[in-house]
């Protein structure tokens, strides 16, 4: 009976020890892959600025298959080490939603320069010549409006709004210019109106 004990404990033991091994080794196995993880955002995220819309595509894509390949291993996550891997999907995602703003920024601007012309330095604009930079606005928008799809027709609402919060931004605009003003910003809303009516792309 004595040995029969014995025995039985050796094996517990043998199995305890096996599965203390396993556990180990799947958390060095986990804490290797969250070190990888964390070195490639570290390294993906340092310049996004300088990316382009392909580039930071592929590091989406590369992001998503790695943490689809994290997520399945988050039953051998620590609290410690789960924390940090929602911390580090954060990081990403803080440098996605970063990216996206730059580039609709810059291509704001784009646009700005565009349907603005030499008024696309808001700056340079007051109230003697606001009248003009709505007019500028309102000819290009006439004469591009045939080829643009609902996306471009964001841009051009984008660059409005700019010309807009400028003008609230100035003091004394003679009465006519300000009734001039609200008949083009009348113009811009019918056009945008009858694009969508139309389906645009």
């Amino acid at each position: 009976m004595k040995k029969l004990c014995t025995g039985f404990a050796m094996l517990l033991f043998i199995i305890l020890a096996g599965a203390c091994s396993s556990a180990k080794e799947a958390e060095m196995e986990t804490r290797d892959e969250l070190s990888d993880f964390r070195s490639w955002i570290s390294s993906t995220t340092s310049n996004v600025a300088d990316r382009t819309e392909d580039d930071w595509q592929r590091a989406k894509d590369d992001f998503k298959m790695r943490t689809d390949e994290l997520d399945q291993m988050q039953s051998n996550f620590s609290d410690e080490v789960r924390e940090e891997y929602q911390h580090l999907k954060q990081q990403f995602n803080d440098a996605d939603s970063s990216y996206v703003q730059s580039r609709q920024e810059a291509n704001k601007m784009e646009w700005q320069s565009t349907l603005l012309g030499s008024y696309a330095d808001l700056s340079t604009i007051n109230n003697t010549n606001i009248r003009e930079a709505y007019i500028t606005f309102m000819e290009n928008v006439r004469e591009n409006k045939s080829t643009w799809t609902n996306a471009d027709w964001d841009m051009a609402k984008l660059v409005l709004e700019s010309l807009n919060n400028r003008k609230q931004e100035l003091r004394d605009i003679p009465t006519d210019t300000e009734v001039k003003i609200k008949a083009l910003q009348l113009e811009f809303t019918t056009l945008e109106t009858a694009a969508d009516v139309g389906g645009g792309n």
